[in-house]
């Protein structure tokens, strides 16, 4: 892990000279301005803002390192210099010169009264939680990466028992830390501790029909922070999981989806610290809440997706699998296949993938067999992922004898399985274990092995056994003893 930057010693060189090049335009632009008719209708506000901000500049308290405000101060300032320039009006046009002067009028008094929060009492780096929310705000999105872990810091133990206000503008600022991309490693446990004790505290019960978007972003930040494996011990830790449970079923469609993402994200490694999430996210009630979730579905929501996701990947386990066939998640997954939206539909048919090496008797079966058409249409999908999941579910199915039947009456099927066996089409993202799978199942029947080669098999199969894909080779070996049996004519 890289060493912080310094955040009380001596301020870096480019941040001493982006403070000495703000401090020289302020200077500077007042009496370029007065020779500038463009400035006299916005110059009251103007100059209000930059007395302000010439007076936070210079306060001894003004912290060393500001990139987030100096950066675009100096942008801001530069513009309105040339602005002032001689012939600058003319040379971009009336229309231009108010807009711009309109815009920069409205992103300095933001700079400002930015400014005037980091001299304020309160926002020095030690003050932690005695300096009050108000306090660390700016420091969580002006301040430099340490300056902002130390506020992360200073929140952890208290965001729980924050009024919902507060906690909403407290999740906002570690939304935009972490939406910035510019945060120590170190600070990602942190803003997971922040974010779940926000969820997992009365504010958020309050929150749901108060401030609905400071819920929705501390589901959006969760659901990021879950695709690092680093991560998912504090997750278990701070308790996120039946607080994003409790979320599904109570919050808004868009906290509901991004809530359900996380949980997908979760759940969706193979390593031992997923697995234990899978387990207790089935533990906590989320199989029960995903059946409510889609029972209460009008129409094609966004959260189908992550739904399913989720469904999915507890189902890898056997004996849940086993309960979604007995609640009846089947009929949501065929459902969901004949979805408008790619995401919908891909995520159905892995779950089925899953849930269909428990379907294989009496009338679940049959039901199950309708799926079959609707998949080898989305063999054709654009989307790689689409024509994947497809295959993947094809595999499963055809592997009970009963499905083979099935699949082998649609005239497409062959066809549309051998496509895939393609390179090119396996480099987009296609793995070609599952068509080749698919074709093996089949390979039996003579009419099929047929249409295979008709296809062009033979042809794509040479690649893959280069590439020694599993399966690849006994397929290639019947396609050839069929060859010179003499069953069907070379090709």
């Amino acid at each position: 892990m890289p060493p912080p930057p310094p955040e009380s010693g001596e301020p870096a060189g480019d941040d001493v000279l982006q403070k000495a090049e703000c401090l020289r335009l302020l200077d500077a632009l007042p009496a370029a301005a007065a020779a500038s008719p463009a400035f006299r209708r916005h110059w009251p506000s103007i100059s209000a803002s930059l007395a302000s901000l010439s007076a936070s500049l210079s306060h001894p308290a003004f912290p060393p390192s500001a990139p987030r405000l100096l950066a675009p101060l100096a942008s801001a300032l530069s513009a309105l210099v040339s602005v002032a320039g001689n012939g600058a009006a003319s040379s971009l046009g009336h229309l231009h010169t108010v807009s711009l002067l309109s815009s920069s009028a409205a992103e300095l008094s933001q700079l400002a009264a930015d400014a005037r929060l980091l001299v304020s009492p309160g926002n020095g780096g030690g003050e932690g939680v005695a300096a009050g929310v108000d306090g660390l705000i700016p420091r969580l999105r002006l301040g430099s990466a340490a300056s902002r872990a130390a506020a992360l810091d200073a929140l952890v133990d208290s965001v729980g028992s924050l009024p919902p206000s507060a906690a909403a503008v407290a999740v906002s600022a570690v939304a935009a830390m972490l939406d910035s991309g510019e945060i120590l490693p170190a600070s990602r446990e942190k803003a997971v501790s922040v974010l779940a004790a926000f969820a997992s505290s009365d504010a958020t019960c309050r929150l749901l029909a108060q401030e609905a978007g400071a819920v929705a972003a501390a589901a959006g930040v969760l659901r990021n922070l879950a695709a690092f494996p680093d991560l998912l011990p504090t997750f278990r830790e701070e308790g996120a999981l039946p607080s994003l449970i409790q979320l599904v079923s109570l919050g808004t469609p868009r906290a509901q989806e991004l809530a359900l993402g996380c949980l997908q994200n979760l759940t969706s490694g193979d390593g031992d610290e997923c697995q234990r999430l899978k387990v207790e996210a089935f533990q906590d009630g989320a199989l029960g809440c995903v059946k409510d979730f889609l029972e209460s579905c009008v129409g094609d929501e966004p959260g189908l997706a992550p739904a399913f996701g989720l469904l999915r990947n507890m189902a890898s386990f056997r004996y849940i699998a086993e309960i979604a066939v007995s609640a009846s998640f089947v009929d949501h997954v065929l459902a969901a296949l004949g979805s408008d939206k790619a995401a919908t539909r891909t995520e159905a048919a892995m779950a089925l993938a899953e849930l269909c090496n428990v379907t294989s008797h009496g009338k679940t079966r049959r039901d199950v067999g309708d799926a079959i058409p609707r998949l080898i249409w989305m063999l054709e999908a654009k989307p790689a992922a689409e024509r994947d999941a497809a295959a993947r579910a094809l595999a499963a199915l055809v592997a009970a004898s009963g499905y083979r039947k099935l699949f082998k009456k649609e005239e497409q099927g062959i066809v549309n399985v051998v496509q895939l066996l393609d390179p090119s089409t396996a480099r987009g993202g296609v793995d070609a274990r599952f068509p080749v799978s698919v074709l093996l199942a089949v390979s039996p029947s003579r009419r099929c092995r047929k249409q295979m080669v008709a296809a062009g098999a033979c042809g794509f199969l040479q690649a893959l056994l280069a590439a020694e894909v599993d399966g690849a080779k006994k397929l290639a070996d019947c396609l050839a003893r069929g060859k010179m049996l003499g069953v069907f004519p070379r090709s």
